[in-house]
């Protein structure tokens, strides 16, 4: 017994050690976290001010506050990497700190100016577990990083609203659980692989994409905003009066699936995730045109919640691929605050337009054709060129493989290789020994007539790439000269 109780220990330890299930477990923990707290800063503010106002200060204000704190971590990410994981910690500790006074207070002054600042750390800790996923999550698995550790947390927020009366998410109760969330969180950002740069990007869509540079980022976080202002304004239309008997907290079980199925899809095929995001800022068209219709209003509802978490994942792994083909981390934060920019602009131009309906889905009509128009451009500009190459690239894989009469396993070994992975990750990621590794590898050298893994790379380099060492011969005698 007690030597099954040691495997066990052992092998979720060695879950727990995968950066990829990390940067997930810790965005879950930190997402819980922020959400608990504002959920209860927010029932706070709507018994002290009503529902109107609490929307000006909850989803204009704070979100301004939130992509200021994103800004903000941008700004102390660029310093050397030592420091993030004090840095996550101390604004955890700063956040849990802050909390107390903004969820307690019966001070209208005091839950605005606490709240102003959580929000502030709130950006700043979301930003820190992005830059983690960037950083530390192979490319074909930020989109499940981010995507599954948001579900979790969505749903585990979800239950602690389905208390009675609500008495986990307000008042002492909702400050015990953030501070116990709190304390787990900083024990993950010290004793996780967080901040621990991978070996190498995993082959993902993402890995062959153009090389972006300032400009490109500065126009993909403008069209980041714009699809955000847009599936907010979308939000406010009518909708076959869904709100008769709905129950607010439902919504996240829908929305979860969407961040989890999300996760997968992009992770698969950046282009599908961009596909289902469109289809995200479309539906609240639909269900406009199905107005006293007899259709199941409740579904569309639901549907709308699910491909809203497409639309969640995408906007920022889009700027994390930019961030790790441009080896510029930071740049990962800026998905969440070009998205919470967006947010602001959508909400305040809904809470404007209230009332009049005609007059918001005429704007709402106007920003949805323009963020299409320029989504779909951004995805041609820096992801269609990826794809020629990379249709290219598996081609040369597939003839070298062939070429040497490879079983499927030596072709998986050999992928990974060819991409940086050491042994020991490949054991990981094929769920098999080193050993095997180990016999795989040899069975791969022979077959090819290659005596070691760099004459491997240098075969396969110069089979993708026919003319390289021509190239080389030239430089280096146009040097000599």
């Amino acid at each position: 017994m007690i030597r099954k109780g040691n495997v066990r220990v052992n092998r979720l330890h060695q879950w727990l050690a995968s950066r990829n299930v990390a940067c997930g477990l810790w965005t879950g923990l930190c997402f819980t976290l922020a959400s608990t707290v504002y959920f209860s800063w927010l029932q706070r503010l709507v018994m002290l001010t009503g529902s109107g106002r609490a929307d000006w200060h909850s989803m204009v204000v704070g979100y301004l506050f939130q992509a200021a704190g994103a800004f903000a971590t941008m700004r102390l990410l660029r310093r050397p990497a030592d420091n993030h994981r004090r840095n996550a910690t101390v604004t955890i500790a700063l956040f849990a700190a802050v909390s107390a006074p903004a969820m307690l207070t019966d001070s209208l002054f005091a839950v605005l100016a606490f709240g102003c600042l959580m929000n502030l750390l709130c950006g700043m800790l979301s930003g820190y577990y992005l830059y983690a996923i960037a950083v530390s999550a192979d490319a074909n698995h930020r989109g499940r990083a981010f995507g599954a550790g948001y579900a979790v947390s969505t749903v585990a927020v979800g239950l602690m609203a389905l208390a009675p009366g609500g008495a986990l998410t307000r008042g002492h109760p909702a400050l015990l659980v953030c501070l116990a969330l709190a304390g787990l969180a900083a024990w993950a950002a010290l004793r996780l692989p967080l901040f621990e740069p991978a070996e190498a990007p995993a082959p993902a869509d993402a890995g062959n994409m153009a090389e972006p540079s300032g400009r490109d980022v500065a126009v993909t976080c403008a069209v980041v905003a714009l699809i955000s202002a847009v599936k907010n304004l979308g939000f406010s239309f009518p909708s076959a009066d869904i709100q008769a008997g709905l129950v607010p907290q439902l919504s996240r079980l829908p929305y979860a699936i969407g961040l989890a199925a999300a996760g997968v899809v992009i992770d698969r095929n950046r282009k599908n995730g961009m596909i289902c995001t469109l289809a995200a800022l479309a539906l609240p068209f639909i269900m406009l045109g199905l107005i006293n219709e007899p259709v199941p209003s409740m579904a569309f509802w639901g549907l709308d919640y699910l491909f809203f978490g497409f639309f969640s994942v995408f906007r920022v792994v889009l700027l994390m691929d930019m961030a790790a083909r441009a080896r510029r981390w930071e740049w990962a934060v800026l998905g969440l605050a070009a998205g919470r920019l967006g947010d602001v602009a959508g909400t305040g131009a809904a809470l404007l337009l209230s009332g009049r309906q005609v007059a918001l889905i005429a704007v709402t009509t106007v920003a949805f054709a323009c963020a299409v128009y320029l989504l779909l451009s951004r995805f041609q500009k820096l992801y269609e060129p990826a794809v020629v190459q990379q249709k290219n690239e598996r081609e040369v894989f597939e003839s070298f493989c062939l070429r040497s009469d490879l079983s499927n396993r030596e072709k998986e070994v050999l992928h990974m290789v060819l991409a940086g992975h050491s042994n020991a990750s490949i054991a990981e990621a094929l769920f098999i020994t080193e050993n095997t590794v180990k016999y795989h590898m040899r069975n791969v050298l022979q077959k090819t007539g290659c005596k070691n893994r760099t004459e491997l790379q240098r075969q396969y380099t110069l089979a993708l790439y026919p003319h390289f060492e021509d190239n080389i011969r030239v430089m280096a005698r146009d040097d000599a000269v």
